[in-house]
């Protein structure tokens, strides 16, 4: 499924308005906010005002990309915009980083994002699963806009493009995406620096977390289902949060005979006690699909989704599904 760039659209959109609202999903990963930033940055050369909302912040891989010291928690009080950006989401209530309000009450939103699951619920959607990354998509705007893409906005772009395609592992690694990746590197990106952060570098306590979680490691179906759960016992054990458990989640995906790697994390919100589930499997398997039964979402390959209620009983439920889920035929990624 491929769909016709709407540059125009969102070209005559930039020019006519003034004020800009932009964020992404919860829980932002390198794709989100290295494309966010890059965007900000590009409508603050236009002469625009743009404003970049996340309420979990910068994950801490990604706190290197410049800029991102801007990012803020919460829309400053009684603020309007002209025009909403949504990136790297499906745009829904349940899905953003954001209050809903400064996107509701915009008098023009754009979304653009490359999930198979997103459906066009905006005055201006561009939604493309073809594409390896939302970085990609924010790289081929600014380039057909002819917005100028600066050392910092390479930066940034790169770290989308690196998180969606592991580096350039992934099977989603096209030309184009390489020539993407050669451009940005000649605009000032530092590759090394960019896989080094979001691939290597752990804080020693999030060091201490892998370890527990790898300790806790659990598997099912003869060895397909791999899963560890941590209890919010376990976070507070070792003094940190929730972003430390980044790339976890691969370790367990990267098992010989591993299909289906889950990492589940009690963690309490506004609503109360909830579990947050990172889904990582074969194609076949449609991650993006099995997060949607619990109101999640994502790619085929990875995915997430939270639940709200007892963790224990959230971790049987979820791995009861998972089991039958091995067992079910999928619809292949081309639908």
């Amino acid at each position: 499924m491929m769909s016709v760039p709407p540059f125009d659209a969102i070209g005559a959109a930039i020019e006519r308005h003034q004020s800009f609202y932009i964020t992404t999903h919860v829980g932002p990963d390198g794709d989100a906010v290295g494309p966010a930033l890059a965007l900000k940055a590009a409508l603050e050369a236009r002469g625009k005002s743009a404003t970049y909302v996340s309420r979990d912040g910068v994950p801490q891989s990604s706190r290197f990309v410049p800029r991102s010291g801007e990012v803020l928690l919460a829309p400053p009080a009684g603020a309007r915009y002209d025009c909403a950006f949504v990136l790297d989401c499906d745009g829904t209530p349940n899905r953003v980083a954001s209050p809903y309000e400064p996107i509701q009450n915009a008098r023009e939103r754009v979304l653009i994002d490359h999930h198979r699951t997103s459906q066009p619920i905006f005055e201006i959607n561009w939604i493309d699963p073809s594409q390896a990354a939302t970085a990609m998509m924010i790289y081929a705007l600014l380039r057909h806009l002819e917005m100028p893409i600066t050392s910092d906005m390479a930066q940034g772009l790169l770290t989308g493009l690196s998180c969606d395609t592991g580096h350039f592992r992934f099977d989603n690694t096209s030309p184009a995406v390489l020539e993407a990746a050669s451009y940005l590197v000649a605009r000032g990106a530092d590759p090394s620096l960019v896989a080094f952060r979001l691939f290597d570098e752990r804080s020693f306590v999030s060091t201490q977390l892998l370890g527990i979680a790898l300790s806790k490691m659990q598997s099912a179906s003869e060895g397909q289902l791999v899963w560890t759960a941590l209890s919010m016992q376990d976070f507070l054990s070792v003094g940190t949060g929730d972003e430390s458990v980044e790339n976890v989640v691969n370790f367990l995906r990267n098992i010989k005979g591993a299909r289906l790697a889950m990492i589940f994390r009690e963690r309490r919100d506004e609503t109360g006690l909830a579990a947050r589930v990172s889904v990582r499997s074969a194609p076949e398997l449609r991650a993006d699909l099995f997060a949607g039964e619990f109101g999640g979402g994502g790619h085929a390959v990875a995915a997430g989704f939270r639940v709200r209620g007892p963790f224990d009983n959230t971790v049987k439920e979820v791995l009861l599904r998972a089991q039958e889920w091995l067992e079910e035929p999928h619809p292949p990624i081309a639908d």
